[in-house]
């Protein structure tokens, strides 16, 4: 019996370039559960917030249509009219539920792709149609969730309903000798406790769904090793990449540590804390004065710290400091344009060296 390969098996984390290439063709984690709890909450808020005034204003359009269709109706233009009038009436007392339905839609569903919008996903995809791959996504572990989550959402409404009217059932029974206007506005508060038994429950079916959907989805993109092995060469092979590695690589090794800088630079130029800029200068080797090392924040504090160990001269000129750490690179000399203000500073130094020696 040949071996298995498990060199094929998908153990791998997915690396970011898989991540980011799967969230540009829209594939991302997203539970249909969280967005239908959230449209039937948000249904549930709107008929509290808007019902009263959603039920007056329809029955107060009924009123009307029934009212005008007793009338004497000479043709099918008058007729036309005033159903058309009522159905308009009846839409726009809908609309701001819809608006309440559509915004809180585009939230959840934005909410849990963290802002994408992609049309990728609506492209139609031809091999979804073939029946062996649809028998195959039947039998999956994913089909055999989504039965159980059907079956546990018909089980969790029956068992509501059941116990639920079992608790209520007087009061069901004397809404049958009541007047049916009092058994109506009273029947009201129970529906909607009904509702939040079920939504709650719901709810957290939905939190269920969700974390097994993030975790199906990391599972759909995880990787073998030979595809992180092939991605990884990818990148290595990539001359933008390598110049880049090169580049930095040149610039390391012409860069010299941070202490020996210090220590052979004439002077520290800072801003006072934010900058620090060691120069060097001598006018029998240097055509101009040369940036040993430069740094901003905990860098500059740290040149500061070499320079009061090693005693090197520090000198606090904002302007220069901030244009030198701007425009000079370590290793280089430093522009044209600041010659007279770091001849100043360094005939500044040269002249208190001289003091110091006589």
């Amino acid at each position: 019996m040949a071996e298995k390969d498990t060199s094929q098996d998908k153990t791998e984390e997915p690396t970011e370039k898989k991540l980011k290439k799967a969230r540009e063709e829209g594939n991302v984690s997203l539970s249909k559960e969280v967005s239908s709890i959230s449209l039937l909450f948000a249904s549930l808020g709107g008929m509290i917030g808007l019902g009263n005034n959603l039920a007056k204003g329809i029955v107060e359009e009924f009123q009307y249509f029934f009212k005008n269709s007793s009338l004497v109706i000479t043709n099918i233009d008058q007729a036309d009219l005033i159903f058309k009038s009522s159905i308009s009436g009846v839409f726009q007392l809908l609309i701001p539920f819809f608006i309440v339905l559509m915004v809180t839609a585009l939230i959840i569903n934005l909410s849990q792709t963290r802002g994408l919008f992609s049309l990728k996903q609506m492209a139609p995809k031809f091999n979804k149609l073939n029946p062996i791959s649809g028998i195959k996504k039947i039998i999956s572990i994913k089909g055999l969730v989504e039965l159980l989550k059907s079956v546990f959402k018909l089980t969790i409404v029956t068992l509501i309903v059941f116990f639920f009217i079992t608790s209520q059932i007087n009061y069901f029974v004397s809404y049958v000798t009541n007047d049916i206007k009092f058994s109506v506005q009273d029947i009201g508060p129970h529906l909607i406790e009904f509702i939040v038994y079920i939504l709650l429950a719901l709810f957290i079916l939905s939190i269920a769904d969700a974390i097994f959907q993030r975790y199906q989805y990391k599972k759909d993109l995880k990787m073998t090793k030979q595809e992180v092995k092939d991605e990884f060469k990818e990148m290595e092979g990539d001359p933008r990449l390598k110049a880049e590695r090169r580049q930095f690589g040149l610039k390391l090794r012409r860069r010299p540590r941070l202490d020996h800088a210090v220590l052979s630079a004439d002077v520290i130029v800072t801003n006072p804390t934010h900058f620090a800029v060691c120069l060097i200068y001598n006018p029998e080797v240097h055509s101009a004065p040369i940036v040993l090392a430069k740094g901003q924040r905990l860098r500059a504090l740290k040149i500061k710290e070499l320079a009061a160990h090693y005693g090197t001269p520090v000198v606090e000129n904002k302007p220069v400091a901030r244009a030198l750490f701007a425009t000079a690179e370590e290793g280089e000399h430093i522009p044209s344009e600041l010659f007279k203000a770091v001849a100043e500073i360094l005939a500044f130094i040269f002249e208190q060296k001289k003091k110091l020696a006589s």
